[in-house]
């Protein structure tokens, strides 16, 4: 146990160091907001799986679901996570830099009118708030049962650590710190996953145990529930999961977009988007598929359970010998500092562009706002800080995340899809539809006691989408330079518009009888067709097999 506190230590003390390292070269709002725009793919790449894959998103929370429910979990990693990050990356990014704005809720200004900017931005705030606040309480008790250190003081530890290079450099700080938690978290936790299936005769010894010694039902094992599971029936798994919740989360969460934004070419932002489907797909080895196991194991050493987001912790703590143990602590460290420092700079972004530049203090230096950047960040921080108490009194901090989520995604996606691909969608309709379906959201949760965030994400989508376009369609379109470029159909448009001004300048000649115009093109590994196509082909292999 002492190596591996002073591995921990060890790696604690390099992060805050090379958070320092990286935060010298910070000195305007573009380095500290955006990156200067610099970042290639594969630190794009690293920076959403790691961004994505926390104490909450990843090992402690989605491995205590699988624990509680099954593989049903597995569904974030294996498809609508994939699908999204794919769907994203093709397709919605392009929209946002086209747009050149820093956050979502200024693109959705852009599209659609200050009104409905400051909600989201607001909406986004309250559960950026809540959401690090959950890290630092998972991480807290993690090492507190792990390594049996105090759990306030744990949390203000990795405070200070991420705080201190979040606070100080930003996202170029932040991505570049992602791209080496994502190495370390990669090669720290794989040990787990084989000495596992070396203990337990792999998956198919896991399963043969559990349905015919423990009478476990077969839905513990399908990534497809039927209609009695919590998660709700199989279809919403692909309705409200995959089309609704996913889209909206790689589209409209800050902290996944502006590593996106940071990217140093559009095509790096796309491709960072959808290479990052196979760490994600892989993910769910690491924390999904060895939590099933975690019943025979505590059964054997007689190890009680008492919540299930400390059952990871629990388990690593009763296999892995010391110094092993450090090695992989420090991994699911990475993970939660990666999370936390990836909300934090997207919390104090939009806090900066989207309220106080926006609405409050106007016209002042650029310097003036890289200096608030950090004072909001310190403040966001502080507010986290307060509310942990709130969330240890949660039992399955997964369920009340993706609820708050499913209550602001499924509005946003439906008027998303319909300012990018309805060029019709006007400011009236969608501030309309976004307040109905958010209030319908509520009192699906509150007014009718539905706890199937999958449920109300569909529903709060189907409802603000239908209302939007009747009330759209009762009030006059926007104009039309206000959407140019920034929809489906006016790029569509644009590239019309550049071919037949190509053929102008060429007296009226047809494209196909013009000069080859020599375009450079990516080497084919690298190509994002492929790389879609082979990724979406792996997850209905996963479907196929474990539905």
């Amino acid at each position: 146990m002492p190596s591996d506190l002073i591995i921990i230590g060890i790696y604690l003390v390099l992060m805050f160091t090379a958070g320092i390292f990286f935060s010298r070269n910070i000195k305007n709002t573009a380095d500290y907001f955006l990156a200067a725009r610099s970042a290639p793919w594969f630190w794009i790449m690293g920076a959403v799986w790691a961004t994505n894959i926390g104490f909450l998103h990843g090992y402690l929370a989605h491995g205590g679901a699988a624990y509680e429910w099954g593989l049903i979990q597995a569904n974030f990693e294996w498809f609508q996570g994939p699908f999204a990050y794919i769907l994203t990356g093709l397709f919605f990014i392009a929209f946002y830099w086209r747009a050149g704005v820093f956050t979502v809720p200024h693109f959705l200004e852009t599209r659609y009118g200050s009104a409905i900017r400051l909600i989201y931005c607001l909406a986004w705030l309250v559960i950026f708030v809540v959401t690090i606040a959950a890290e630092l309480y998972l991480g807290g008790i993690f090492l507190k049962n792990i390594l049996r250190i105090p759990f306030w003081p744990t949390v203000f530890i990795l405070t200070a650590v991420v705080g201190t290079y979040t606070l100080l450099g930003g996202l170029g700080a932040a991505i570049m710190m992602e791209f080496v938690q994502f190495v370390i978290m990669m090669l720290g936790t794989i040990p787990l996953v084989f000495i596992l299936l070396h203990l337990t005769g792999g998956f198919e010894g896991v399963k043969d145990v559990l349905l015919t010694q423990w009478d476990v039902s077969n839905q513990y094992f399908s990534v497809l529930p039927d209609i009695h599971h919590p998660y709700g029936p199989g279809p919403w798994i692909i309705m409200a999961l995959c089309f609704v919740v996913s889209i909206g989360w790689c589209a409209g969460h800050q902290s996944m977009v502006q590593r996106n934004l940071g990217a140093r070419s559009l095509y790096d932002s796309k491709l960072g988007y959808v290479v990052a489907s196979i760490p994600k797909t892989l993910g769910a080895f690491l924390y999904i598929v060895p939590m099933l196991a975690a019943p025979i194991i505590f059964a054997k050493q007689g190890i009680f359970v008492e919540k299930a987001d400390a059952a990871y912790g629990k388990l690593i703590l009763n296999l892995l010998p010391s110094g092993m143990l450090g090695l992989f602590i420090a991994g699911l460290v990475s993970a939660g500092l990666s999370s936390i420092g990836s909300v934090l700079n997207s919390s104090s972004t939009m806090v900066i562009k989207d309220v106080y530049e926006r609405f409050l203090i106007k016209g002042k230096s650029d310097h003036h706002y890289f200096i608030a950047g950090r004072v909001a960040t310190f403040v966001i921080i502080v507010a986290s800080l307060l509310i942990v108490p709130v969330v240890l009194k949660v039992y399955l901090i997964m369920w009340l995340e993706q609820t708050l989520l499913a209550m602001l995604l499924g509005p946003f996606t439906a008027i998303l899809m319909l300012g990018i691909f309805w060029r019709r969608t006007n400011t009236p309709g969608s501030l309309i539809g976004f307040l109905v379906g958010g209030a319908f959201a509520i009192f699906m949760q509150r007014g009718l006691g539905i706890d199937i965030f999958m449920l109300i994400g569909w529903w709060s989508f189907v409802v603000t989408f239908v209302v939007t376009v009747i009330a759209t369609l009762l009030t006059k379109p926007p104009e039309l330079e206000k959407v140019e470029g920034i929809t489906w159909e006016s790029d569509f448009r644009s590239h019309i518009g550049a071919i037949a001004e190509l053929r102008a300048r060429n007296n009226g000649t047809k494209v196909t009888q013009m000069p080859e115009i020599k375009i450079t093109m990516p080497p084919c590994y690298l190509n994002l067709k492929y790389w879609a196509t082979g990724i979406l082909l792996i997850q209905i292999v996963l479907l196929l097999f474990f539905g």
